[in-house]
C-alpha cells in the first residue's frame, strides 16, 4: 500500500511540476514551493516501510521543493529567489506554530471521533524544530550550489542531481540526529538517514530527466 501510495505522490507532483512551469511567466512555481513545503512538514513525522525499507514519508515531496527552488532560479534572479526563499521560511514558522496551536485544543467529552494530536507533537517536536532548521540550510545551500555547478556545466541533470547529492545528505544526517538522537537507536536513525537518502535520490534523477524531457520539448517547438 506505501508503495502505492508513493507511486500516487510521484505522479501528483509530476503533473503538479508540468503545470507550474506552463503557468504564465512561471509564476506556478512559487505556490509549488509553499504546496511541497507545507506537505512535506506534515508528513515529516511520519515514517513508512517501503518493500522493509524504512524512510521518512516526506521523502518525495521534499525533492520536490527542492526542484522548485532550481526551477526559479533558472527562471527568476538570485535577489527575486532569495525573497521568495525567506517567504517561504517565514511560512514554514507559520505552519509549524499553526499546527503547535491545533493540538493544544482539548477533545470534547462528547467527541467520539476526534483525534487527540497533543501527544504526537508533544512527543516529537524535536521534528517541527529539526524542519525548520534543515530546510533554511538547505535552501541557502540549494542557491549556492545551483551557482557554482551551473558555472562549471550548464545541464539539468547534472546541476539538479548534484545539487541534491550534497543538500540531501546534508540534510538527512541533520534532520534526523536532531530529531531522533536519544530516541532511536543510532543503527535506526542512520538506516532512515540512508533508506530516506536514497529514495530522494532516485526521486530527483526522476525529476531531472523528466524536466530534461520537457525542455527538450520545448526546444523542438
Amino acid at each position: 500500500m506505501n508503495s502505492l501510495l508513493c507511486i500516487i505522490i510521484l505522479i501528483i507532483t509530476l503533473i503538479s511540476i508540468f503545470i507550474a512551469i506552463k503557468a504564465p511567466n512561471k509564476q506556478g512555481l512559487i505556490p509549488l514551493l509553499i504546496g511541497s513545503n507545507i506537505v512535506s512538514i506534515i508528513t515529516s513525522f511520519k515514517h513508512i516501510t517501503i518493500y522493509n525499507i524504512q524512510l521518512n514519508a516526506s521523502a518525495i515531496t521534499y525533492v520536490t521543493m527542492l526542484t522548485s527552488i532550481y526551477l526559479l532560479l533558472e527562471s527568476f534572479s538570485k535577489k527575486e529567489v532569495k525573497k521568495i526563499v525567506n517567504l517561504n521560511i517565514i511560512i514554514t514558522f507559520f505552519s509549524g506554530l499553526m499546527l503547535w496551536i491545533m493540538t493544544r485544543y482539548e477533545v470534547s467529552l462528547t467527541d467520539s471521533i476526534g483525534i487527540n494530536m497533543k501527544n504526537v507533537f508533544d512527543t516529537n517536536y524535536r521534528v517541527l524544530i529539526a524542519y525548520s532548521i534543515t530546510t533554511t540550510i538547505s535552501y541557502y545551500i540549494m542557491i549556492y550550489m545551483h551557482e557554482k555547478i551551473k558555472a562549471l556545466y550548464d545541464n539539468t541533470f547534472i546541476t539538479l542531481v548534484t545539487s541534491y547529492l550534497l543538500v540531501g545528505i546534508i540534510q538527512e544526517i541533520a534532520f534526523n540526529l536532531i530529531s531522533y538522537y536519544h530516541i532511536f537507536n543510532i543503527k535506526i536513525i542512520i538506516k532512515i538517514i540512508l533508506s530516506t537518502y536514497m529514495i530522494s535520490l532516485i526521486t530527483s534523477v526522476i525529476f531531472s530527466i523528466y524536466l530534461t524531457i520537457l525542455s527538450k520539448k520545448k526546444v523542438i517547438k
